[in-house]
């Protein structure tokens, strides 16, 4: 079954290449495993055999998915960041009459609503960014990039008129830091309320960089 393939690295992207319903419900079933595996076990440490078991796969049927660890590693990293940004974009659109307040929260609300029903993806995307390499680091990089800027857009409008000279950067980056570290405490049996949790951040977050 021929993949359409991102030039330069010879991965397959989402959403192309005529693949079946049933290849693609699979294919996203392993590459979920397979991000639980790297989470728990960190990328060195996780090998393509492990993935495999974690299946309930072989090594080949492994292989018919993918080329490499790297490949998985590099593929979990760009679904995520490719879906965080068509859906942000999509939400903002959606509200683009609404004001930078409303827009930070819904920057909260996509990031939050995707990562805690994908918690390993959090912390793969977390931590092991570095261990890709060459086509595939850039490839991410933009991508994550690109959520970025859109981000720090909105706080650049949400920082108008404060005279606490806020660097918009360190915002944005602080407002990320704050968004991704969840994995590292978040329990659904005390924490189960995502809205509650989306408003709080937010919040936060808002009250520190409001205009005074």
């Amino acid at each position: 079954m021929k993949k359409a393939e991102v030039p330069g690295i010879g991965f397959p992207v989402p959403g192309d290449g005529g693949r079946t319903p049933q290849y693609d419900e699979r294919f996203a079933a392993v590459l979920t495993t397979a991000a639980q595996v790297i989470a728990d076990e960190g990328y060195d440490r996780a090998s393509m055999r492990k993935i495999a078991s974690r299946a309930g796969m072989s090594i080949a049927g492994l292989y018919y998915y993918f080329k490499s660890k790297e490949e998985v590693l590099y593929l979990i990293q760009f679904y995520t960041f490719d879906s965080l940004v068509k859906n942000l974009k999509d939400r903002l659109d959606a509200g683009s009459q609404e004001s930078a307040e409303a827009r930070i929260r819904l920057v909260v609300e996509n990031h939050l609503g995707h990562f805690l029903r994908h918690l390993p993806e959090l912390k793969v995307c977390a931590r092991e960014l570095e261990s890709l390499k060459g086509d595939a680091y850039e490839k991410v990089l933009e991508r994550r990039r690109e959520y970025y800027l859109i981000t720090r857009e909105i706080i650049d409008e949400l920082c108008e008129g404060s005279q606490q000279q806020l660097d918009s950067n360190l915002a944005a980056l602080a407002l990320f830091g704050m968004l991704n570290w969840v994995y590292m405490w978040f329990n659904p049996r005390r924490h189960g309320d995502l809205k509650r949790l989306e408003e709080q951040l937010s919040g936060i977050f808002i009250d520190g960089i409001r205009p005074r």
